[in-house]
């Protein structure tokens, strides 16, 4: 039966990307409900980061359907893609939130205007708004006393979570995010995914690629293990971590 309460805020229908002649998704089809949280694994090279430049429109796709918050930034029609005009994948950027594995800051800005440049500039905050919102976010992110500093002087972790408090700065329906721990060493590591687990506890909507096994298996509600360009097995996080089905899965997850 189908469940009329569920609200998606990201379907992916049937993507193909390809580079040069590497096809690196082959059909790729993948759905989020508000307030979800799926973690994308599996090895290097598998297609995550591509599927997740392709939802964030950081590439576009060759084939396929994506649906962000009820809006179409693309789809195929007769035989070709056909993406939306640069109006609405405008309005469609606004709906999400992305955080890269290298933080991606400008290095000379602080804390602060990182936070509230794009509010005032693309989404026409006052100054006095953009600057309530990024008190409140860095408090969240327990980093209050670092409004003034650079990212220079901050350690990684305390970069991620500037990055992280960018992303939820503008009030984003989904928040993608890709490999946010690869860069950092365990112990920063920690704090990073403590701030990921209390954004899942309040329900934020989330995709997130990860090598973290453990993590993925204790915040996420769905796994989607991809290999090859394809999805190759998804399921209930802890179920498909403990009890994977496919012999792919199992292969992989055996490495950890």
């Amino acid at each position: 039966m189908t469940d009329t309460n569920k609200d998606t805020v990201l379907e992916i229908n049937a993507i193909h990307k390809s580079f040069g002649n590497l096809e690196v998704l082959k059909g790729i089809t993948v759905n989020v409900d508000r307030g979800e949280v799926v973690a994308v694994i599996g090895p290097s090279g598998g297609g995550k980061s591509t599927l997740l430049r392709c939802a964030t429109t950081l590439e576009k796709v060759d084939s396929g359907k994506i649906v962000i918050g009820g809006d179409v930034l693309c789809e195929t029609k007769d035989g070709r893609i056909s993406y939306c005009d640069k109006k609405l994948e405008k309005e469609i950027r606004s709906k999400f939130g992305l955080v890269f594995q290298n933080f991606n800051l400008f290095p000379h800005f602080s804390v602060k205007r990182n936070i509230t440049e794009a509010l005032i500039h693309v989404h026409k905050k006052s100054k006095e708004e953009a600057e309530e919102i990024c008190r409140h976010l860095l408090a969240k992110m327990d980093l209050t006393e670092k409004a003034d500093a650079y990212p220079c002087n901050l350690s990684g972790g305390q970069q991620q979570r500037v990055s992280i408090a960018r992303a939820l700065a503008t009030n984003p329906e989904i928040i993608f995010f890709d490999e946010p721990t690869s860069a950092l060493d365990p112990e920063l590591t920690k704090g990073v995914l403590t701030v990921i687990k209390e954004l899942a506890k309040e329900k934020m909507t989330m995709v997130i690629v990860t090598h973290e096994m453990s993590f993925a298996r204790d915040v996420a509600d769905r796994i989607v293990f991809m290999d090859g360009g394809v999805i190759v097995e998804e399921g209930p996080a802890y179920e498909l971590v403990t009890n994977p089905k496919q012999e792919r899965t199992k292969a992989f997850l055996a490495g950890y």
